[in-house]
């Protein structure tokens, strides 16, 4: 009985599913690979009783797993810059030129850094620098999900704003 409730869930969403799922990857084998994780988990949790909410369930949960693969993509992607900076190619220690303009760029970052009140500079630090979430912000800062967003948020537009004066100087 049971397998044939998913036979036929399967053929129902399946379709409308790949589409949503193609529409946010805009990559067909990603799209289907999450599709594939979406009637696997549906097949594990979902009950016989849950069926009249299938189609609300099974749109979260594909949009969960995007969101999840998102994340872990951004990660992986930090992870690899942090890499390739760390172990930089010998043609760019080779060019005195290039390395003078990128330590004068990080002083003149580090000064418009200093320039932001306390909270807007560790906030801004511990999100862009050390890739805290938002919820490692809150309970580290000791803040409400709402208020490292607006802070977040505001820190973000006032260096953006000192980092065009500065510019404007020169």
């Amino acid at each position: 009985m049971k397998k044939y409730i998913f036979a036929e869930l399967f053929e129902q969403f399946r379709l409308p599913l790949f589409r949503y799922l193609l529409q946010l990857t805009r990559n067909r084998e990603l799209a289907e690979e999450l599709l594939q994780e979406t009637f696997y988990r549906a097949m594990v949790s979902l009950g016989v009783k849950d069926m009249l909410q299938a189609r609300a369930w099974l749109f979260k949960v594909a949009r969960n797993l995007y969101i999840d693969w998102t994340r872990k993509s951004k990660a992986e992607q930090r992870m690899v810059e942090r890499v390739q900076m760390e172990y930089r190619s010998a043609s760019d220690l080779g060019n005195p030129q290039e390395q003078l303009e990128k330590k004068n760029r990080q002083q003149e970052l580090e000064a418009i850094l200093a320039m932001l009140p306390e909270r807007m500079r560790t906030i801004l630090y511990l999100r862009e620098i050390q890739g805290f979430t938002y919820k490692e912000l809150s309970t580290a800062m000791n803040l409400t999900d709402s208020q490292v967003k607006i802070t977040l948020h505001r820190a973000r537009q006032k260096f953006r704003h000192y980092d065009q004066l500065k510019k404007g100087e020169q």
